[in-house]
């Protein structure tokens, strides 16, 4: 069976951890896949309740056999990031940032993901999983996506993934047990996001600058270490956003909306300067989806229209309601991508990263 004669405007562009990215995005078969897709369908059904940010991807439909998300055209901070910095081959320590976003643009980059999670957490959720490849692109456009971790303030915090997350010392026992992550809620939000704001504006992740052991394999362990004794790199960069960023990292706002506040208030008095990437510049006939693998037949009924009383276009909630009954879903979970025919296309623009 040709699949992509079938369905022309489908393409393989890329295999994640969990997942197999088409223009349409399958998740691959397993029951802690299978898990965490059931966890991400409630975080959006939660969503769909209130009227959608901006600083999230926008659901336009979700099944128990998918859910339908805006395309985001550029994958991930993390790779828009890692594109631009050079690594000495042996150490992978960063040696050189070859460029770097405009400063009106990083501040934008910062409110964004500030009023993002200020958004979660007026809903008493923590994304619980912020960090570089979790945040999308389209352009210069930047929105918050995967939720299979979100969980409501107070709840374990199991991903902890470092450098965005820390353990807790000895002197942190309100937060939860010393050596564990603690609990989810403004506290661990806000470090992920002083990790985020430092990747954003120093252009490479915390510590990655320095060698901080002889094998590369320990240095991973020994930046755990430095965070969990609250021993962080030297900020000397912009004041004003070095300061945030260590107030992210000391658990100084109260609460994230305060954090949103302050972000906003670096954009004032430069609004002329901060790109606008518009309200709507994705494509409308290539949505992205993520399926967990299941051949069982959904009922018709068991699929809701995203509207979050907004102005979403209904072209696209009818588009993807219409891949869904034509099967498309279905289809693309019964098999891997190459045993359906498809060849992985890159559909974006990659440069080599330099090493020295």
């Amino acid at each position: 069976m040709d699949i992509q004669r079938q369905c022309p405007g489908v393409h393989w562009v890329w295999e994640g951890g969990i997942s197999f990215v088409y223009e349409v995005h399958p998740l691959k078969s397993g029951e802690e896949e299978r898990e965490q897709f059931h966890k991400e369908l409630k975080i959006y059904e939660i969503l769909s309740q209130h009227p959608p940010c901006p600083s999230v991807v926008q659901c336009f439909l979700y099944t128990t056999d998918g859910i339908f998300l805006e395309y985001m055209r550029d994958i991930s901070l993390a790779y828009r990031k890692q594109f631009n910095m050079t690594r000495n081959q042996e150490t992978r320590v960063v040696t050189k940032v070859n460029t770097m976003e405009p400063l009106p643009l990083r501040k934008q980059w910062m409110n964004d993901l500030a009023q993002g999670v200020a958004f979660l957490g007026s809903l008493n959720l923590a994304h619980g999983d912020l960090r570089a490849e979790n945040i999308l692109l389209d352009r210069d456009q930047l929105k918050l996506s995967d939720f299979d971790c979100t969980a409501e303030f107070g709840t374990d915090f199991e991903t902890c993934p470092c450098p965005y997350g820390r353990l807790l010392n000895d002197t942190e026992a309100e937060q939860g047990r010393p050596g564990t992550a603690g609990f989810l809620g403004p506290r661990t939000e806000q470090f992920a996001l002083g990790s985020l704001y430092y990747l954003i504006n120093y252009g490479f992740e915390v510590y990655d600058d320095q060698c901080l052991a002889g094998d590369p394999y320990e240095h991973g362990p020994k930046v755990v270490d430095l965070l969990q004794r609250m021993e962080f790199p030297s900020l000397d960069g912009d004041p004003v956003i070095d300061d945030i960023i260590d107030k992210c990292w000391h658990n100084q706002y109260p609460t994230l909306a305060e954090l949103a506040s302050h972000t906003e208030a670096l954009l004032k008095g430069s609004s002329s300067e901060v790109p606008n990437p518009g309200a709507d510049s994705t494509p409308t006939s290539i949505p992205v989806d993520r399926i967990p693998r299941d051949n069982g037949k959904v009922p018709s009924d068991d699929c809701r229209d995203v509207n979050q009383n907004s102005g979403m276009h209904f072209s696209k909630q009818e588009f993807c309601r219409d891949l869904e009954k034509r099967g498309l879903l279905r289809l693309l979970t019964s098999g891997t991508p190459t045993e359906l025919g498809f060849r992985m296309e890159h559909r974006y623009v990659l440069e080599t990263t330099p090493v020295d």
